[in-house]
């Protein structure tokens, strides 16, 4: 299937970067707390992932293996979170000033890492970075080429082999990094634990050209990742699962954006139509049969939340100014549940870069209105709240801040 301008113009706003912001005083004592603060919190978070997967493993038809607890009283069901109805007004110009990310962002105008309340100095501009055992996992450009790096708590490199990537995924719970990389002959996909308490999950894909970039998406299951090959000759774009022993296409999905390892569920772009809009589906990416869930053409489905309950809806078409509008949809019936509307001046842009989900309830987005740049982020109870990041100047051309890290819908 061709990939067509649209899915270009996407790629490229959602990746762009730029030059220029002011440094925090953060020491290399303050990055060494920040990293071991990062480690505790995501330890914590796999945890409770575990935990709720356990808890719904037998409802959602799951197999465990090896011999299971068993109890007279089946765990108590938990609900998905309260959500708002209706539609409500995004200014950022005027929203509340709340406290900081819990998404770690990067500040790309003049390198920063952004995380709670601290701005930390980076030593350069990397395009992905994720706390990983001590230190962190970065990709950065040599060259014009992203690689792999592993860095130590103060940033200095202990490990990079500069194979060609096209950027880092981590999974909701932040327990797996993924991503793909090219070593000569061909694309690999690792699937990595942060905490390194396991082998690398390595799926070798056929020999073939650099040019013909895989990129990962998410993860469908505990040992499954969902990646895209783009063919260099007609752009062309094939979804398939990994798990490193092989790898499986995902059929009916032209652009994958963003998949559910607690449901196993994927969405994607199926069709992109005459006047540039699309249509995209929900589909089973465990079933591998591709086979859509359901559908819709009136929005392009870009972000699962992480418990698998709700898929965020950009509008169905999408240029280099990103979605005016943003939608939360029930992931089950396709049912619009919210719908969050960007306001602004009369005259400039407006439009929705990229989101990431701080958790189930709440989420971040980059966005640009009229001249002004803003990270604000959106509750499913309806709240609009604007993070503390001073992005005054910038080019609203440009999008300065990016997610440290990929997560569905980015």
């Amino acid at each position: 299937m061709n990939e067509t301008p649209l899915e270009d113009q996407v790629h490229d706003a959602l990746h762009r970067r730029a030059d220029g912001v002011q440094r925090a005083p953060f020491d290399v004592g303050d990055v060494r707390t920040r990293a071991r603060r990062i480690q505790r919190r995501r330890a914590l978070a796999a945890g409770a992932a575990v935990a709720a997967v356990l808890a719904i493993a037998v409802p959602v038809g799951l197999t465990m293996v090896g011999q299971a607890q068993r109890s007279d009283v089946p765990p108590a069901p938990q609900p998905p979170p309260a959500i708002a109805s209706g539609t409500v007004r995004v200014d950022a110009r005027s929203a509340p000033v709340e406290d900081g990310p819990e998404v770690p962002m990067i500040n790309v105008v003049e390198p920063t890492f952004l995380v709670g309340d601290e701005a930390i100095p980076l030593p350069e501009a990397y395009d992905s970075l994720v706390a990983y055992r001590d230190g962190w996992l970065a990709t950065v450009n040599v060259e014009g080429d992203q690689t792999v790096q592993v860095l130590d708590s103060d940033f200095q490199e202990v490990d990079g082999d500069g194979r060609p990537t096209t950027g880092l995924t981590v999974s909701a719970d932040e327990s797996r990094i993924a991503w793909a990389e090219y070593d000569g002959t061909r694309w690999v996909v690792v699937d990595r634990a942060t905490d390194g308490s396991r082998e690398d999950r390595r799926t070798e894909l056929p020999a073939g050209p650099e040019d013909a970039s895989v990129t990962t998406v998410g993860f469908v299951s505990d040992t499954e990742v969902l990646a895209s090959l783009t063919d260099p000759d007609d752009y062309s774009q094939t979804t398939f699962v990994a798990d490193g022993t092989g790898a499986a296409d995902l059929p009916g999905i032209v652009r994958p954006w963003a998949s559910s390892a607690t449901t196993g569920m994927a969405v994607g772009v199926t069709r992109v139509k005459a006047d540039s809009s699309s249509c995209s589906s929900v589909v089973d990416a465990r079933s591998r049969t591709g086979e859509p869930l359901w559908s819709t053409c009136d929005h392009t489905l870009v972000s699962f939340s992480p418990d698998g309950s709700y898929v965020v809806g950009f509008s169905s078409y999408l240029d280099a100014n990103g979605s005016p509008t943003l939608a939360i949809l029930d992931a089950d019936t396709g049912e619009v549940l919210l719908d969050f509307d960007l306001v602004g001046p009369r005259q400039g842009i407006r439009g929705i870069h990229e989101v990431a989900w701080e958790d189930d309830d709440s989420m971040l987005a980059t966005l640009v209105s009229g001249a002004g740049q803003y990270v604000v982020r959106l509750g499913l109870d309806g709240t609009v709240g604007r993070i503390d990041v001073d992005l005054s100047g910038i080019d609203p051309s440009l999008v300065p801040i990016k997610f440290a890290a990929s997560q569905a819908g980015t």
